[in-house]
């Protein structure tokens, strides 16, 4: 008989057990305060501003890179992230000679501060994903509640903006879509508390152990995002639920999920190549938003990206997004937003940005063949903002960079098994549709 021995790991004394305690219980925090300042965010920045205290309102982000550059000091890291976390400084470095400023890449770094931390940290934060749930199920009661307030009464940050540094800041945007009124709730703008719904819904999906509450929870989601007057995200959500559904089906599975990397990759093409009714964008039609994307923004962002020549390299780190608004480069007025996934990571990585893009496709399938619920909850969150960032600037919305950094973190430091341990695999576990 042959005996298998394995390598057991030596006892953790108690002062490492109360490090990864105390560790795992600020990351948990950390994460809870972000989900909390970006669901209220819009409120938060009019109260704090009355108060004097605007600058409470970026604790979260800041905790964010600490703990990522702590965890960073730390931890051991496969190559391939090693590789990718020291093309930031790359980049950084195309960004300063294209014009751009320290303060743009240091701006930069702190949009997506969440991203580093959930990619570092996912693994605390998924060990804790009761409180975690606990926590997102109030936000979403909140952020319904918002809806409400907004929609029946006057709230006093609708539309409300402040100066911060001697900069124009939007705590609230104000807007209509023809005679609509674009519902932000508590949040900075309508699409972003739709994102916020769908992401919400979806995790605690993962606590859904039967039909019933799986389908309450959806209805609940693509009502919230509906009252948000917001259509991309409620298209986004519903087909979602439509992967979440059919999961069983390989092919059909596949085929949406190549639809939904492909998709977003082809709407911008398309708007080079075709030329759009403009007419359109000034109609009361609700397709208005989605023609002046075609007809103005991404052919005007690539007119501006192809001029100096940086279509191959991109702009750099640092040279796109909000941070252009905070930081303005002389001559580069289109470069804050693209409302586009892709073109975003275009801009910023060029030809790399794109390839980072269709990643997204190996890394959908290896969720979808995983056995456990968090990759099927994974799954889910990350199609589903997949797809909402064919018309949105995704990068620029904290919560969906936290679970974009999750995602990618379970993938890619997933532990491996002992080759020399023979372990009993348990039974597969799906999401309560699929029970």
């Amino acid at each position: 008989m042959m005996i298998m021995s394995a390598v057991v790991a030596p006892p953790q004394s108690a002062f490492q057990q109360a490090l990864s305690w105390r560790y795992s219980t600020l990351a948990v925090w950390t994460a809870i305060s972000l989900l909390f300042v970006e669901t209220f965010s819009g409120a938060l920045r009019y109260y704090l501003d009355m108060a004097g205290a605007s600058a409470l309102i970026y604790l979260p982000k800041i905790a964010c890179l600490a703990l990522f550059a702590l965890q960073l000091a730390t931890a051991k890291l496969p190559r391939i992230l090693w590789v990718a976390l020291l093309s930031i400084p790359a980049y950084a470095a195309l960004a300063l000679l294209h014009g751009a400023s320290i303060n743009n890449v240091f701006f930069s770094l702190f949009v997506y501060s969440p991203l580093l931390f959930g990619l570092l940290c996912g693994r605390e934060l998924l060990e804790q994903r009761r409180l975690l749930g606990r926590v997102v199920l109030g936000l979403l009661i909140a952020s319904l509640i918002g809806i409400l307030l907004d929609k029946y009464t006057s709230v006093p940050w609708k539309g409300y903006s402040y100066t911060l540094g001697g900069n124009d800041i939007a705590g609230n945007t104000n807007w209509m879509a023809g005679e609509a009124d674009r519902i932000a709730g508590f949040a900075r703008v309508s699409n972003v508390l739709a994102a916020l719904i769908a992401v919400y819904c979806l995790y605690l999906s993962y606590f859904a152990r039967s039909y019933t509450l799986w389908l309450l929870m959806a209805l609940t989601g693509l009502f919230g995002i509906l009252l948000t007057t917001s259509k991309a995200p409620a298209a986004a959500f519903a087909f979602t639920l439509v992967l979440m559904l059919g999961r069983r089906f390989q092919w059909s599975t596949y085929l949406l999920l190549l639809l939904g990397v492909v998709g977003g990759l082809l709407l911008p093409i398309l708007s080079l190549i075709r030329d759009f009714d403009p007419h359109v964008v000034t109609s009361d039609s609700g397709l208005a938003s989605f023609y002046d994307r075609l007809v103005n923004t991404w052919p005007n962002v690539v007119e501006v990206m192809s001029e100096p020549g940086w279509t191959l390299t991109g702009a750099g780190f640092g040279m796109f997004g909000s941070t252009m608004a905070a930081f303005p480069v002389p001559g580069m007025d289109l470069m804050v937003n693209c409302d586009s996934s892709v073109v975003y990571l275009w801009c910023v990585f060029g030809v790399v940005g794109i390839a980072l893009y269709c990643l997204q496709l190996p890394l959908f399938i290896r969720l979808h063949l995983s056995r456990d619920r968090e990759s099927h909850t994974l799954l889910a969150i990350a199609f589903c903002l997949c797809l909402i960032g064919w018309t949105t600037d995704l990068f620029e919305i904290g919560v969906a960079n936290l679970f974009i950094g999750i995602t990618l973190g379970y993938l890619l430091l997933k532990p491996k098994t002992d080759p020399g341990l023979h372990l009993v695999r348990p039974a597969p576990e799906t999401l309560a549709p699929h029970a």
